[in-house]
């Protein structure tokens, strides 16, 4: 079974994963597991064994590029959803993504540590603005979500991914990396929360997602270190464990049962 195959089936189950652990811990805990890089690094792995290791490599920076614009386009979130609609608020961070990508990628060019460098501060900022603020809307509790709740988010998540990984081998290691990070994951979760539990939850996922970011951006610099100069299965497990390590302590600390 090819890797693309393999993901139709993987994406759906880790999509139902991070939702489970959403409900039972928490929009926080779940967007900190759906920030780890679950889709993108199977994107990443999809790149070396395809186009070789030298395009996936270069493709980490493209990569990079395109996590600032998928903190921007958080940052528009966090910044628009207490004030617009679901529909309005997703309208605007995917517009905040493209926009960001196209000045990342196509204007400013940064090399790893520059855009490293406009990364960590972007994703500081979503964290401290998706802090729960006193007076904020509370949410909405429901006993049980409705019945097309999961089905719908599976297809939602399986969707991006197949978009993604089409897309990808086709367009150069540049726009193939600025493709990889986008949050297959996180941002079906963000809109769910929103529709069922108001926009604190939706926020919450954000914030979330924006503390995973530090390991995803911790795993494509790794592989841009590394892949090409060690072993590829042994550089991918360094990334992925140096990118597990970064938010380790961040999902132990929030692990909390809801309340009931």
């Amino acid at each position: 079974m090819s890797l693309i195959a393999a993901k139709i089936v993987v994406t759906p189950t880790l999509m139902w994963a991070v939702s489970a652990a959403a409900r039972r811990w928490g929009s926080l805990v779940g967007g900190l597991l759906s920030g780890l890089p679950l889709t993108s690094a199977p994107i990443s792995i999809y790149l070396a064994a395809e186009q070789g290791e030298r395009f996936a490599a270069d493709a980490a920076i493209g990569s990079v590029e395109g996590l600032g614009a998928v903190t921007v386009s958080y940052l528009a979130y966090a910044v628009a959803a207490p004030r617009t609609g679901i529909l309005a608020s997703v309208f605007l961070a995917l517009a905040a993504f493209v926009l960001a990508g196209a000045l990342l990628h196509g204007v400013i060019q940064p090399s790893l540590w520059l855009a490293t460098a406009i990364d960590l501060p972007a994703m500081a900022l979503v964290v401290a603005l998706c802090r729960p603020r006193a007076g904020t809307e509370p949410p909405v509790r429901r006993a049980r979500p409705p019945r097309w709740d999961m089905p719908a988010r599976l297809a939602a998540a399986t969707a991006l991914v197949l978009m993604v990984s089409g897309l990808a081998p086709h367009l150069g290691s540049g726009l193939s990396g600025v493709l990889a990070p986008i949050p297959i994951i996180s941002w079906p979760l963000i809109v769910f929360a929103r529709a069922q539990d108001g926009v604190g939850a939706a926020l919450d996922v954000v914030r979330g997602s924006a503390q995973g970011a530090f390991g995803v951006l911790a795993f494509y610099v790794c592989v841009h270190l590394l892949l090409g100069r060690i072993d590829p299965v042994a550089a991918y497990a360094a990334a992925i464990a140096v990118s597990a390590a970064c938010v380790l302590p961040w999902l132990v600390a929030h692990r909390r049962p809801r309340a009931a």
